[in-house]
């Protein structure tokens, strides 16, 4: 074969082709290796050696040293990255402590590889505190002595954090009375607000904090309460696995106290409480019976909330797939939990409460209510009877002046008039008269027929006609005397009976009143 005849123009373009198969043929496979841009600060206060390793689709890597940076510096490196690999940094410093790893895979890289791809050198921070459960955070709440009101909470009212809300209702100032049904907890009255005699004071004022790194997990836990208040906090704020917690608050102790010269009982004899005792008075239909259905309260002390603050700071797990070039974390920890993250460098200000009243006192005025109604009633009977007293002695005198009046013998009986100055004519000497007088006899009719017989029967039918006036009114009187006895009578029961052993006291001791916490609900200033 003629060698030159391999280099005509026309043998080139016939045997090019298979020459160029030949060459492929005899070299090795072409890698589909493409250069990235990456951007690798330190962002650690020490310097870091950084290392890649470049991880097969089969498992296996390749790990090289690629640099060192000072505290704060970034430089930028190409590096190649195959097709299907996937290319991971880290940083190390001289404690050998190893920064967060950050990952990409060859197709994330391609969708961008017109930029440099950003890769922050974080070391973890130490952590001197570890992630608690719930079960931490209860027991300390537990023993603290001003936030353990949270454990207290009425769950059942509680959506997220409004539940402190619900719980916070303004309530009447200290001194109103309150009439409440206890069956329903529902107010019997509008309450009737202090008057002159209110005087408050702050008596006593405690602050205390509390701080606590919180797992969400509630396994374990001690107290379902707080774990369900911290649950709803977290639902509310979005906190996905940890938190940092700080609460802090202050607690006054706002009770209510008399005038130096005056006492609690003599809120009763205060003439604005009057007629909203007597609107009770009216609410009472059986007071043996209804007894225990009633409470007429006296709001005495309440502990308020003077100010609450609950500040936090959320956590998250780090993870191969976390992309801190998107989202730079502000804070990495090392924790029990593992690797976490924070993307606020301070707490933030979850939620703020003031002047929110807890919990409430009252004095139980219910048995000197009933007491007070049962020496009302005795009083309006004995006023009815003292007034019906009083009526009878004038019908008696009344009728004693009638009787005299019609006196049929003026000249066998003296009858005495009673003084018509005197307003209040004595009973005893008419009483005495009356006693000692019978009722006189009707005359026979003179059957003679003459002008004398006439005569005499004229004067026999006068005095039969006295005699009968006479009679009656000494009747009537009679029977006015036995009303009379009868109701003085009444009356000597009714001074002897005692009102105040009527009903159990709610004293606890001699001069002192039963203080207890009351219904918040009833006490909502609506």
């Amino acid at each position: 074969m003629n060698v030159s005849a391999l280099f005509t123009p026309k043998a080139n373009l016939t045997l090019l082709p298979k020459l160029f198969l030949v060459i492929l043929t005899g070299l090795p496979f072409l890698s589909h290796a493409t250069g990235f841009k990456f951007r690798i600060k330190n962002t650690a206060k020490t310097n870091v050696a950084v290392f890649y390793k470049i991880t097969k689709a089969d498992g296996k890597f390749k790990l090289k040293t690629l640099l060192k940076l000072n505290p704060g510096e970034e430089k930028i490196k190409e590096i190649s990255v195959n097709k299907g690999d996937s290319i991971a940094f880290y940083g190390q410093d001289a404690e050998d402590q190893t920064s967060v790893t950050v990952k990409r895979d060859y197709a994330a890289l391609l969708q961008n590889d017109k930029k440099v791809t950003y890769v922050p050198i974080i070391i973890p921070e130490k952590q001197s505190s570890n992630f608690e459960s719930l079960e931490g955070l209860s027991v300390k709440l537990e023993r603290n002595k001003v936030l353990n009101f949270l454990l207290k909470m009425d769950s059942a009212s509680m959506s997220s954090l409004s539940m402190l809300e619900k719980n916070f209702q303004n309530i009447y100032p200290l001194g109103t009375f309150i009439f409440v049904d206890i069956k329903t907890n529902k107010l019997l009255l509008p309450p009737l607000e202090p008057s002159f005699w209110n005087n408050s004071e702050n008596y006593l004022t405690i602050q205390d904090s509390l701080y606590a790194m919180v797992n969400k997990g509630k396994a374990g836990m001690a107290n379902a309460q707080v774990a369900y208040f911290v649950a709803k906090m977290f639902d509310s704020l979005r906190v996905n696995n940890a938190a940092e917690l700080e609460f802090k608050a202050r607690l006054s102790l706002i009770r209510w106290k008399p005038s130096p010269n005056a006492d609690i009982y003599q809120v009763f004899n205060d003439k604005a409480v009057e007629t909203f005792l007597q609107n009770c008075y009216a609410q009472i239909d059986n007071p043996d019976q209804e007894y225990q259905r009633y409470r007429l309260y006296f709001l005495s002390s309440y502990e308020r909330l003077d100010d609450m603050e609950i500040y936090g700071k959320q956590y998250y797990n780090f993870g191969n797939e976390t992309d801190v070039t998107l989202s730079v974390p502000s804070q990495v920890f090392s924790t029990n939990l593992g690797l976490m993250y924070t993307k606020n460098k301070t707490l933030s200000n979850y939620y703020s409460v003031q002047n929110a009243v807890l919990r409430t006192k009252a004095y139980d005025f219910t048995s000197l209510l009933f007491n007070s109604f049962k020496k009302n009633i005795r009083n309006q009977i004995i006023s009815q009877t003292r007034s019906n007293e009083h009526k009878i002695i004038d019908a008696i005198t009344d009728e004693y002046k009638s009787l005299v009046a019609y006196n049929p013998d003026p000249v066998k009986l003296t009858l005495q008039v009673p003084d018509a100055k005197d307003a209040n004519p004595s009973i005893v000497p008419i009483q005495t008269t009356v006693n000692n007088l019978s009722p006189y006899a009707i005359m026979a009719a003179d059957t003679a027929h003459t002008s004398v017989a006439a005569a005499n029967n004229y004067k026999i039918d006068t005095y039969n006609n006295k005699a009968k006036f006479f009679n009656s009114h000494l009747k009537e009187i009679n029977t006015l005397f036995k009303q009379l006895d009868q109701t003085e009578n009444d009356l000597d029961k009714l001074s002897q009976n005692n009102p105040d052993k009527a009903f159990g006291s709610t004293a606890n001791a001699s001069g002192l009143l039963k203080e207890i916490e009351v219904n918040s609900q009833i006490v909502r200033k609506e």
